[in-house]
């Protein structure tokens, strides 16, 4: 929950543009993030019962890898799409045609990741980017709100009890048992 909040708070900050403003958000929410991801695994590998230790890595490490690159995939697609709105309105304000700006502005939103320098990249450029990050943050905010929500909610405390029928597997006739 404190990441979330953390998030909203470098939301809030990152139009200024400047790094001194927000440097100790982009440090905590990453630390945040890296003390908060090893705890929860370890959380969910102690949960599972001995007879599914394995089964439970393997799903923490899928759902991890798979929410990460989901989560980055739909991020980057709301980072690009607010950068377009964002730049489009900004030309259309300076006097652009319609057709023009948003021409201007997909160009702009889908190769702004050149080799330029902060320098040479037009101060609305930079605002814009800024502000479509800002989305990236209160939606990054919103997810972590709503998973504190479920495990508060829908997680069960303590370990996952062995079944009884499970706990003494048996060999079946004719194999040798070793020994």
């Amino acid at each position: 929950m404190k990441i979330g909040m953390n998030l909203l708070l470098w939301a809030d900050h990152v139009t200024s543009l400047r790094f001194d403003r927000q440097q100790w958000y982009v440090v905590l929410a990453g630390a945040g993030m890296g003390l908060m991801l090893g705890p929860a695994s370890t959380d969910a590998v102690n949960r599972a019962s001995t007879l599914s230790y394995g089964e439970a890595t393997g799903i923490t490490q899928t759902v991890r890898n798979y929410a990460a690159s989901l989560g980055l995939a739909i991020l980057g697609t709301v980072l690009l799409t607010q950068m377009r709105a964002h730049l489009t309105a900004s030309f259309e304000s300076m006097g652009m045609s319609g057709s023009r700006a948003a021409a201007a502005a997909a160009g702009l939103a889908q190769n702004h990741a050149g080799g330029a320098g902060p320098g040479s990249v037009p101060h609305v450029v930079r605002l814009d980017f800024a502000y479509a990050t800002r989305s990236v943050l209160v939606g990054m905010a919103l997810v972590m709100a709503v998973a504190a929500a479920v495990g508060l909610v829908g997680l069960r405390r303590g370990v996952q009890e062995v079944p009884a029928e499970s706990a003494h597997v048996p060999i079946p006739d004719g194999e040798v048992t070793p020994g």
